[in-house]
């Protein structure tokens, strides 16, 4: 004798309907199972499953669409219910749909990852020693690839990327030029300022065009201009070899059998090479017209005086070892921003990390690097 079937309309689905049956709870649904429709489907299978802790047979057989959305839903429904010493069984189904929930391990999706054992302070040494390894060989090698690189290009100038190049000559020295230019006013403006604030005291106001020429040609103007472009062209650098490490274009051209640094590497350097003495330059005329500026203005000093004077306390191997510090910095620049973009593994995340760390990198080296030369201008 069968026993009474009981069938009930879930009111959150229209197209789900649920019937009791010796014990067996079986819910048919005849609506789209996709992804717009599984969080309600969801709720109303929880619904009609509510304080049933046998069989459910899902009865898939007037389904018209059914796509990952509608198998999140039966995987979490059959993980529900089985966590609550239920089963369920799905009925009606076709090649289709099998095919789709087969390639899902509901094993796989439902278990915790393992939990890994914190590290002791002797494993964490060791990764980092041997991080600190990896790194120096491939800063080892990259800069053996950039100086060949650089030597081939001196060599052999035809076979350079010229017009790479030209562009970003534009990128890193015409487009740069306006910031220089703001930075460098500001910075002689501070300068004379804190200058005329000691020497006024002394009677020595005439003094503040040689410490403002002095100090803008030797170090602030070479020294504030790379650090901007540390900000700018070694940033760009990094982010777009990252971008193109992420995209596996570096690979490609890896395998098409061209040379990573001569097709990325040496127009950038080059590029930046040329630019920064030029930048440099120009940073140290705006520089010695923002302590005019004060002078004329805030000391009454006739620019007469103050060129006159500025002409006698600079030299020219003063702005000529601001200049030669300025290549040092744009190949460290250039070479740092380089570097970290073919650090870059997967994913934005990567690609922003590799730019932080090309602009910090790059910051550090040129003050290291200014510290090493000015050093060897003293004794020399």
């Amino acid at each position: 004798m069968q026993g009474k079937a009981t069938r009930q309309q879930i009111p959150a689905v229209s197209g789900l309907t649920a019937e009791r049956r010796n014990g067996v709870l079986r819910v048919r649904v005849t609506q789209r199972m996709d992804m717009a429709s599984a969080p309600a489907l969801l709720a109303a299978l929880r619904d009609a499953a509510r304080g049933h802790m046998g069989i459910v047979e899902l009865d898939l057989s007037e389904v018209p669409y059914f796509d990952s959305g509608g198998g999140a839903v039966v995987l979490q429904f059959r993980h529900e219910l089985t966590q609550r010493g239920g089963q369920v069984r799905i009925v009606g189904s076709n090649p289709a749909i099998d095919g789709l929930l087969g390639l899902v391990d509901p094993t796989a999706v439902f278990t915790e990852p393992p939990h890994e054992p914190e590290k002791n302070f002797i494993v964490k040494v060791g990764e980092g020693s041997l991080q600190v390894l990896r790194d120096a060989y491939e800063l080892v090698s990259f800069t053996g690839e950039l100086v060949l690189g650089l030597w081939e290009a001196v060599r052999h100038p035809r076979k350079v990327r010229w017009r790479e190049t030209w562009l970003y000559m534009e990128r890193t020295g015409v487009d740069g030029v306006p910031i220089v230019v703001l930075i460098s006013f500001l910075m002689g403006l501070i300068t004379a300022f804190q200058a005329a604030v000691q020497l006024t005291q002394f009677g020595a106001d005439i003094f503040v065009a040689n410490l403002v020429g002095l100090s803008i040609t030797r170090e602030l103007g070479p020294l504030m201009t790379a650090i901007i472009a540390a900000g700018r062209s070694g940033a760009a650098f990094a982010a777009e070899i990252g971008t193109m490490k992420v995209s596996e274009e570096v690979d490609a051209l890896t395998t098409m059998g061209l040379d990573r640094t001569r097709f990325l590497v040496t127009p950038k350097v080059v590029a930046l090479v040329l630019m920064l003495p030029c930048l440099t330059i120009v940073a140290d005329l705006v520089g010695i017209l923002g302590g005019l500026v004060v002078a004329v203005g805030g000391m009454d000093l006739p620019a007469q005086v103050y060129f006159r004077q500025l002409r006698a306390a600079v030299t020219v191997w003063d702005v000529a070892s601001g200049l030669v510090k300025t290549v040092a910095f744009a190949v460290l620049i250039a070479g740092v921003g380089c570097l970290r973009g073919f650090q870059a593994s997967t994913g934005a995340e990567s690609v922003g990390r590799t730019t932080t760390s090309a602009i910090v990198a790059a910051i550090f080296l040129i003050i290291l690097a200014d510290a090493v030369f000015t050093v060897i201008f003293h004794y020399w």
